[in-house]
C-alpha cells in the first residue's frame, strides 16, 4: 500500500474541490471580496501593461481573469495560462472565446512541475494560487526558472490580519460565512470551508519576502492593499 505525503494528500484534496466549485467560482470572488479581488487583478495587470512584456505566464490562472486582463491588456504579446484544474481551464477557454482573443493559450499542467523551458517568459504571475499549493518553494524555484535573467514575477495574495480584533473577525468570516455563502449558491460549502482550511497555515509577508530572495530573486518587496489584507509581492531575476 503506498502511503501519500501530507503535500500529496493536499494537492489531491484542493484539486477536487477546484473541480467542484469551477461553474461558481467567479461569483463566489465576487461576493466573498465584494468585487476587490478585481480592482487587485488590474493594478497588477497595468503594471504589467507598462512594462510592455511580450511573453507572460498567468500561473494557477484558475478561470482566467488576470489571463483574460493581460491577453486584453497586450495584445501585442503571447500569455499562457496555467493551472492543474481541468475544469477550471473549461470555464477559462468559453470565457476566451466569448471575448474573442487569439493570443492566450491555456496548459493544464501542475504548478511545482511546469512543461516550459528555462527563461521562457519575461514576466510570470500568480495570483491567489501560492496558497494553495503544497509546496510554495517548489513553486517559487519554477517561477524563477521559468523567468529570463532580467525579467519580473507577480505574486498577488491575500493575507490574515495582523491586530488581534481584526484577525478574529476576518478568519470567522473566511472560515465560517464563506462556505455558508458557498453552500447557499451552489451546495458547495463544504467545497470552499476545505479550500479555505488548505491556506490556513500560509506564509507571512516577510516569509514570502524572504522565500523569494532565497530563490534568487533581487529587488524584492510588497505593496499592500485594503489594509494589508491583500498584497502584491514583486521580484526581479538578476541579470547575471
Amino acid at each position: 500500500m503506498l502511503i501519500k505525503s501530507a503535500k500529496q494528500r493536499k494537492t489531491e484534496k484542493v484539486y477536487k474541490s477546484y473541480e467542484h466549485i469551477s461553474q461558481d467560482y467567479d461569483a463566489m470572488n465576487d461576493i466573498t471580496s465584494l468585487g476587490m479581488h478585481r480592482v487587485w487583478k488590474l493594478k497588477v495587470a497595468e503594471e504589467i501593461k507598462r512594462k510592455k512584456f511580450s511573453r507572460i505566464l498567468d500561473l494557477c490562472c484558475g478561470t482566467g481573469d488576470m489571463a483574460l486582463l493581460l491577453a486584453s491588456g497586450n495584445p501585442g504579446a503571447s500569455v499562457t495560462a496555467a493551472d492543474f484544474s481541468g475544469e477550471m481551464l473549461k470555464v477559462a477557454q468559453r470565457r476566451k472565446n466569448k471575448k474573442d482573443l487569439t493570443n492566450i493559450e491555456f496548459v493544464k499542467c501542475n504548478a511545482e512541475k511546469l512543461p516550459f523551458h528555462n527563461g521562457a517568459f519575461d514576466c510570470v504571475v500568480i495570483s491567489f494560487g501560492l496558497k494553495s499549493v503544497a509546496d510554495c518553494e517548489q513553486v517559487m524555484r519554477e517561477m524563477y526558472r521559468l523567468v529570463r535573467p532580467g525579467g519580473f514575477v507577480y505574486c498577488l495574495e491575500t493575507y490574515a490580519p495582523q491586530e488581534a480584533k481584526v484577525k478574529t473577525a476576518y478568519d470567522a468570516y473566511r472560515n465560517l460565512v464563506v462556505p455558508v455563502v458557498g453552500g447557499a449558491l451552489a451546495g458547495k460549502g463544504s467545497e470552499y470551508r476545505r479550500i479555505a482550511s488548505a491556506g490556513g497555515k500560509f506564509l507571512s509577508k516577510k516569509e514570502v519576502v524572504r522565500l523569494m530572495q532565497k530563490t534568487g530573486f533581487s529587488k524584492v518587496g510588497y505593496l499592500n492593499q485594503l489594509g494589508g489584507i491583500a498584497a502584491c509581492h514583486r521580484g526581479q531575476k538578476p541579470e547575471n
